[in-house]
């Protein structure tokens, strides 16, 4: 399929000739997460067809946002991983998501909406990275009764399903709403531990780690 372009000698114009179809971002939002597998992919991005997935996945490989690396044995599996460029819009994408979760997100997930915590907490991995680049630590998270966990080591974030198994050094527990409504800093942390939405726990360091890289509705340019 011939890709459309907008023939603009404009950086935002180019950017979306690359990564402006349906579904790209949403693969690249996956992939802030860690390499991962084209089933997982498929598996993640409900209603995408296979055709158009492996489409979407061809294309990101030929702009280089993506590339391919095989797993040595006994996993012996193909993965896809961001690269140096693929991180660099990775950070970019994170003020859009907090945009859209601050002004186009209803505060309740309705029932026909799919939700998986790697959604959020992608973004927010982003968000402890740039606040500690030097930092790092394990978070636990509890969503919608789902485990997830954020690896942060340095510049370095994975965000991986199930507990961390070696513990962490901070639990959070609370509903969809309440964290995506935390991420985009138009629900205060104060206020959702107040009405039992949200609950913090663990050491200090930890905490304070994850409510300084909370952003604040007043992070904006005026």
């Amino acid at each position: 399929m011939t890709r459309r372009s907008y023939q603009q000698f404009c950086g935002l114009a180019s950017a979306l000739d690359s990564v402006g179809e349906r579904w790209t971002l949403l693969i690249v939002r996956d992939l802030m997460a860690g390499p991962k597998r084209y089933t997982d992919l498929a598996a993640s991005l409900h209603g995408i067809g296979t055709s158009l997935l492996a489409e979407r996945v061809k294309q990101l490989d030929a702009d280089g946002v993506i590339a391919r690396r095989e797993l040595p044995p006994p996993a012996a599996s193909t993965v896809y991983e961001l690269t140096d460029a693929g991180w660099e819009l990775a950070d970019a994408l994170v003020p859009l998501a907090i945009w859209g979760a601050r002004h186009q997100l209803d505060s309740d997930r309705t029932p026909d909406q799919h939700f998986q915590p790697e959604w959020s907490l992608t973004v927010f991995a982003r968000l402890i990275a740039s606040r500690e680049p030097e930092g790092s630590g394990v978070y636990d998270f509890t969503i919608d009764g789902e485990s997830v966990h954020i690896i942060h080591a340095g510049s370095s974030t994975t965000v991986t399903r199930g507990p961390a198994p070696g513990g962490a050094d901070a639990t959070v527990t609370g509903d969809s709403g309440t964290v995506a409504g935390v991420v985009a800093g138009r629900l205060l942390v104060a206020d959702a531990l107040t009405a039992g939405s949200l609950a913090i726990e663990g050491t200090d360091t930890a905490m304070n780690t994850l409510v300084a890289a909370i952003p604040r509705m007043a992070d904006r340019p005026n």
